[in-house]
């Protein structure tokens, strides 16, 4: 549909988050709604954590037929629900929303996001171990959907006290070895070489800001380096990576995915992934993305 056709019988759908002037979500979910005929749109709304309860209590009166979630938001937003999915529940974050006649049901997208993502660019995770930065709402995801198919987690955070809730969740939860250390962790080094798998589901890197702590020639052949961020779409962790010759996934892989798993809980049926992954702009596409493809 075209935007000169929305009428009091339009969908709304949308994101909200702090800040939120850098999400993809509205090019993508848009371009899927009118790739299929559904007559709805998808808005961005920024949303102060002070005023998460109210906004929350707002989009349930407009009738808002379903909404993503970011950061800062992820954590926060559970307790505003009526409903979550029991791996929601393990996963302790919510991405996506689902207004069901008025009550609020709460998933989780990122994790199979991420994991799809990973499995395109020919990632086996079977037996490996995973390095994983964050210990965010994403990074909950994240390590809940690799936990099932990794050996081993270590979780790096600013926060040590929340990369030890993590890894408490992941023990109770899954059958694998799992640790916890700090961002400025001496052994950081070690951690990288020694992993098969690093991901960055940090904000770490997003504008080119506040890079993770690592340093070229730490990387090596046959290692895979996710990052979820995707502003820019390649990231200084990225770029080291790959000058070491590892195999490197970006975040915009991530956003299509997930976007797509939000899209069929909200409209029931196959999203159109081939439609949503057109409606990034070329401009955006850089040497990593093309060299994933």
């Amino acid at each position: 549909m075209e935007y000169s056709n929305l009428s009091g019988k339009t969908a709304v759908y949308g994101i909200i988050g702090d800040p939120i002037d850098h999400v993809m979500s509205p090019l993508i979910q848009n371009a899927a709604f009118r790739s299929t005929g559904v007559d709805a749109v998808y808005l961005p709304f920024q949303v102060r954590t002070p005023s998460l309860r109210t906004a929350i209590a707002g989009l349930r009166s407009l009738g808002i037929k379903g909404f993503n979630v970011t950061a800062p938001h992820k954590l926060q937003v559970m307790q505003h629900l009526d409903h979550l999915d029991q791996v929601t529940v393990e996963i302790g974050a919510v991405n996506t929303v689902v207004n069901k006649n008025g009550s609020l049901c709460g998933y989780n997208t990122d994790g199979l996001g991420a994991l799809k993502a990973l499995q395109e660019a020919g990632a086996s995770l079977e037996g490996k171990s995973c390095l994983l930065f964050g210990a965010g709402g994403a990074s909950r995801a994240i390590a809940h959907a690799l936990a099932s198919q990794v050996d081993s987690i270590i979780i790096v955070n600013r926060t040590v006290a929340r990369a030890k809730q993590l890894e408490r969740r992941l023990r109770q939860n899954f059958k694998i070895e799992t640790k916890s250390a700090p961002l400025t962790s001496g052994k950081l080094r070690q951690f990288v070489e020694q992993s098969d798998l690093i991901v960055n589901a940090s904000s770490m890197g997003m504008n080119g800001k506040a890079n993770p702590p690592v340093k070229s020639g730490w990387f090596r052949k046959k290692q895979y380096v996710f990052d979820c961020v995707y502003k820019p779409v390649e990231t200084k962790l990225l770029r080291l990576a790959a000058d070491g010759e590892a195999r490197t996934v970006n975040g915009l892989d991530m956003v299509v995915n997930q976007g797509a798993c939000s899209f069929e809980l909200w409209i029931g049926r196959a999203a159109p992934v081939s439609e949503m992954r057109r409606s990034i702009p070329p401009s955006t596409l850089g040497r990593t993305l093309e060299k994933n493809r």
